[in-house]
Order: structure tokens, then sequence, then C-alpha cells
């Protein structure tokens, strides 16, 4: 499978640096520099807080066709996805006037109507109740969470509601910012997931 990734492309250009050394244990020494981070964060604005890979793209396009981006940003994702015949609504609640992929206007809220599509989350705000939401509410069989475990993005209640209904099904290492340690991971429901409207207890969820 052939991908065009100019992400990709980019962040090998930068200096070594800018990448995490995993002979180096991980601390909150990036929070120390506002200029890092708001290089950063243009970085992200422009493409995506992760480092997609063509391997990363073939791990989601052999579990599923179909895919829910909830939280897309730019829609980076979203576009390696389709060149690789997966089928993306990408949605966002502010989204860019210029983006890679067609973006939605569209809360978390939204996944209740698409569990047909798998879920995709990649780097949902720290210590925002937004991933447990959508995870809360979705129905699907399959999720697809891009970042750290426990830290840096989402909130615990996302973690463990993750890990209680679903178990991982595949992980794909993927390049990784300095002090990051963000990995791609596919999760598979444990059990089938009830539809709405079913007659089953409605899922615990927050308002956002």
């Amino acid at each position: 499978m052939r991908i065009v990734n100019p992400y990709l492309d980019y962040f090998y250009s930068l200096p070594p640096e800018c990448r995490r050394d995993p002979l180096v244990p991980l601390d909150g020494r990036e929070s120390w520099s506002p200029p890092w981070l708001q290089f950063k964060s243009s970085v992200a604005s422009t493409y995506a807080w992760a480092v997609p890979t063509r391997k990363a793209v073939a791990a989601i396009a052999a579990h599923t066709s179909r895919v829910l981006e909830v939280g897309c940003g730019s829609g980076y994702w979203a576009w390696l996805l389709e060149q690789a015949g997966v089928d993306v609504l990408a949605i966002d609640t502010t989204p860019p006037p210029v983006a890679w992929h067609a973006v939605r206007l569209g809360t978390e809220l939204e996944v209740s109507r698409h569990p047909d599509r798998t879920l995709f989350l990649c780097w949902p705000p720290w210590a925002s109740e937004m991933a447990y939401n959508a995870l809360s509410r979705y129905r699907g069989e399959l999720v697809v969470y891009v970042g750290e475990w426990m830290g840096g993005s989402a909130e615990p209640r996302f973690f463990s509601l993750l890990a209680q209904e679903y178990e991982e099904a595949d992980r794909v290492d993927i390049p990784q910012w300095y002090m990051r340690a963000d990995r791609l991971t596919i999760w598979r429901a444990r059990r089938r997931r009830p539809t709405p409207g079913s007659g089953a207890p409605a899922p615990a969820s927050g308002s956002r």
C-alpha cells in the first residue's frame, strides 16, 4: 500500500532532539518550554498531534473499512485512511478553514448515531470528558486509540471504560515526539454491544 504522507517526511527532517530518545526516562520537562509547546501546537494544527506511518494506517485498514473520527482537527489521519480505501466521517467542534479531508461540525454526541463505524480517537484533549463521553455512547465493535496510556490525553474514566469493555486486538508503534510515549492501539468489544433502543441499560455519560 502506498500513501502520500508529508507529515512523516517533515517529522524526520527535524533535528533528532525533537524526537523521543528511548534511553531517556520520560518526565515533564517539555512543559517547561513554552516555545516548544507552541511549536508542537502549530505542527498539530497543520497535521496532527500523532505522527502516522504506512504501517499504522494499514493496521487500521486491515480491521475496518468505515471510521468515525471524533475531534479530527485538520483531518490529516482521515486523509491518509481514505488513501488506504477507508471511508471516514471526520467531525470536530471547530472545523478548520483549510483541512486535508472534509471535516463536519459535530461533537462526541454523534457517536451513538454511527455504530456501524469504528470509533477513532487521536490524542483526545487532556482532562476533558470528550473521549469518555464518546466511548460511553459508542455501540460499535472497534475502537482505535492513538495517544499515551493514562497520560497526556483524555482522563482516567476513559481508560478504565476502554479496558473494562474492550480488549486490545492490535498495536503499532509510531514515531514519538520529545518526551512523549504514544502509540496506536486497536480494541475489540469483549461482548457484542447493545444497539440504542434495544432495551439495554443506558451507558453512563457526562455532559460536556
